[in-house]
């Protein structure tokens, strides 16, 4: 059983509630965990008599406002337990809740429980907290005894262990281009490389290492063409509605010369021929446009896969789908290189699948989205979470019809 020694009033083995409390435990979970999280609460109900656990289907109060219910549940609970997986950082509301936790337990020394239920990545913001795992075998025992010891003494609390600040897979920071206000659709955004974001000082201790990697991508140079000029715009527009006018015009000029009626014949074909030119005109300009965003786009993707060579031995990789948005993401690549060198001129085939598919690799991590993942499924990898460096490789090469490389 997972009972505790009893304290002094409310029910046996748990500290009563103080003045103004209504709950002995707020829970936020998401509602993908739902299952498993009113399985938790209904064995601590039935284990611990006299238990409040407040529950947002339970226990929200009908017709009052969602951010009201929650900062109120909060502030009448005792501690708050958050439900860590995936679903859960995915979701708007459940970070909401475990912000306003952390507000109250910063101000009133509200104790926090994150329960790790399946790995994902935590946000900065939380990754500080510490945790209980859902699989270690004594986890139940772990939180009754928590639940049962009063807030005053769990400053720090010795059942947990700290949330790892990294690890592999994890999305660090998303980073937009500094000009992005002022960006045309064709152009290519500049970022800046005055200083190390916060969230990367962490792993990258050098600051030349990343103005060296920031400095490559931004030797992208975006599309000649005078197009990108207001003043040409203005003018070629000008331009064309002249050249309309002129067209519409000739067959009543011929026909005042000729002192004639005008020849419709010729007004048609020429309403035709500027319709054609313009439907042309037009199709030809989106094409290039398209064209050179393409281009642009595989340009800066070689870039990333530059840079990615100079940060890849800190465990750190850019990733770039568009030309105005970079994220940095950190992944420890040291088993996959060792899965590389088996093969014969490993050295040069990893560095080259850095250069080809490290940029795509980091936005699939930064997203938490693989696509044709279940290609992938069962086969033994690197990354907890996820496909690891040489398994998305290998993934990439199949689809590619080449020979892929033995993700292990």
């Amino acid at each position: 059983m997972g009972s505790c020694a009893g304290e002094e009033g409310g029910a046996p083995g748990i500290p009563p509630l103080r003045p103004g409390d209504q709950f002995h435990l707020f829970v936020s979970y998401s509602s993908v965990d739902a299952v498993w999280t009113h399985g938790l609460t209904g064995r601590l109900e039935a284990e611990l008599p006299g238990l409040r656990v407040c529950l947002h289907e339970r226990d929200f109060t009908p017709g009052r406002n969602v951010l009201e219910n929650m900062a109120g549940c909060i502030q009448q609970s005792q501690k708050v337990l958050l439900v860590l997986s995936e679903d859960f950082v995915q979701s708007r509301w459940c970070l909401l809740e475990a912000d306003l936790s952390l507000v109250g337990s910063c101000l009133e020394r509200k104790p926090v429980l994150p329960v790790l239920l399946r790995p994902c990545r935590v946000p900065l913001h939380l990754s500080h907290l510490t945790y209980l795992e859902a699989t270690d075998g004594r986890f139940f025992q772990k939180l009754v005894q928590l639940l049962c010891t009063p807030n005053q003494r769990l400053a720090s609390p010795p059942a947990l262990r700290s949330a790892p600040a990294l690890y592999s897979g994890k999305a660090l920071l998303t980073l937009d281009c500094i000009n992005r206000d002022s960006l045309s659709s064709w152009e290519v955004g500049s970022f800046s490389t005055l200083a190390v974001p916060d969230a990367l000082k962490e792993v990258l201790e050098d600051p030349e290492l990343y103005k060296r990697a920031v400095g490559i991508l931004n030797g992208v140079r975006s599309p000649r063409c005078f197009l990108r000029y207001l003043g040409c715009r203005v003018i070629l527009a000008i331009a064309l509605m002249l050249l309309a006018v002129v067209f519409l015009f000739i067959p009543f000029t011929i026909g005042f010369v000729a002192r004639q009626p005008p020849q419709w014949f010729l007004v048609i074909s020429a309403n035709v021929f500027l319709c054609l030119f313009f439907v042309i005109l037009s199709v030809n300009t989106l094409c290039w446009l398209r064209r050179s965003s393409r281009r642009t786009l595989r340009e800066l993707a070689c870039r990333v896969g530059e840079a990615n060579l100079l940060l890849a031995p800190h465990s750190v990789l850019v990733g770039c789908e568009t030309k105005n948005k970079l994220y940095f993401v950190y992944v420890v690549l040291g088993d996959c290189k060792r899965a590389f060198l088996g093969a014969p001129e490993g050295e040069a085939a990893f560095q080259e699948a850095i250069l080809r598919f490290s940029s795509s690799y980091a936005c699939c991590l930064a997203h938490a989205h693989f696509p044709h993942w279940e290609e992938a499924a069962g086969a033994p990898g690197h990354l907890e979470v996820g496909l690891c460096f040489c398994q998305f490789v290998s993934l990439q090469l199949r689809r590619l019809g080449a020979v892929g490389v033995n993700p292990v």
